[in-house]
């Protein structure tokens, strides 16, 4: 959804366009991801390339290490 409003959405926008793909995914125990990648909405502003980087776990964890330095748990 963020990446969406960074491409100009608003937040309304992207959780009408997001959230009933959340809801279809999680009843029907199918993947999210290409439910995005088959919307021409969501593709019309994200490129595959940013639409794999959102589902890649490292993106979200990229910044641990800096985490635990600045509460003085680094190695």
């Amino acid at each position: 959804m963020l990446t969406l409003i960074e491409k100009g959405m608003t937040r309304e926008q992207a959780y009408d366009l997001v959230q009933p793909k959340t809801a279809y995914s999680w009843d029907n125990q199918v993947d999210f991801k290409p439910l995005l990648e088959a919307d021409p909405e969501v593709t019309s502003r994200l490129t595959q390339e940013e639409i794999d980087e959102i589902f890649n776990p490292l993106y979200y964890t990229k910044r641990v290490d800096d985490i635990f330095d600045r509460l003085g748990l680094g190695d």
